[in-house]
């Protein structure tokens, strides 16, 4: 799966613009399944170009397809439940991260957007009290940030977990770039809308450094945008 996706943002170089380079991609990848229609990767493939256009129904509709074909796939499919919250689909996202949850038991970014998910249907105290325990995510800061969403943190524990212990410049703008991305995401669901934006244009601004997260912070500061021009 993360190969798939390599492979994919790989080829977003390749053209004269990003936004070439995913209308490209998305087109190359239709004509094949038109003569490949039993490829399951390339409904992924062109799942993945999809949501990165903002296309989430469409980028749903490929990737349910592809674990209708593959279906023991879907507890790895943790995009998929990303695609989920983007198209407003909380309690699909929900199940789709307690999945992912069986077969990745410590990560905290899975415990996120599961929170994120009830707290849309249930709101952030339902989500708090159903927060996943994760114990053995060692990536800086995501100790802190699951103390924050667990309501046992604060943001400045974040802020200072990122700079601690002097991290190299390459350390330094990965743990920046995910604390700012769930500092984000944490302050929308609390729904300090003004303060969650500044910090996923942040993460945003550095996305083409951090993979596929770095294209959901892009993603979702865009998504932002066209939310308020609405």
């Amino acid at each position: 799966m993360f190969l798939i996706a390599s492979t994919t943002m790989t080829a977003l170089g390749q053209a004269e613009t990003p936004a070439d380079a995913l209308a490209k991609a998305e087109a190359d990848h239709t004509a094949t399944l038109k003569r490949e229609p039993d490829n399951a990767s390339l409904y992924h493939q062109r799942g993945v170009v999809r949501f990165f256009q903002l296309k989430f129904a469409e980028s749903l509709a490929d990737f349910d397809k592809f674990i209708e074909m593959r279906p023991s796939r879907e507890p790895y499919h943790w995009q998929r439940g990303l695609v989920h919250y983007y198209a407003g689909k909380y309690e699909a996202g929900r199940k789709q991260f307690e999945s992912h949850q069986t077969v990745n038991t410590q990560d905290v970014e899975n415990a996120v957007w599961h929170y994120l998910c009830v707290s849309k249907i249930d709101g952030v105290k339902a989500a708090e009290k159903l927060f996943i325990k994760i114990t053995s995510d060692r990536r800086v800061p995501l100790k802190e940030i699951h103390a924050l969403f667990a309501g046992k943190g604060t943001e400045q524990q974040v802020l200072d977990a990122i700079k601690a212990d002097d991290p190299g410049p390459a350390a330094l703008a990965r743990n920046r770039f995910y604390g700012h991305l769930y500092l984000g995401l944490y302050f929308e669901a609390q729904g300090k809308t003004k303060k969650a934006a500044k910090y996923i244009a942040k993460a945003a601004k550095s996305h083409k450094a951090h993979g596929y997260m770095g294209q959901v912070a892009r993603v979702h500061h865009e998504w932002l945008i066209k939310k308020r021009k609405k």
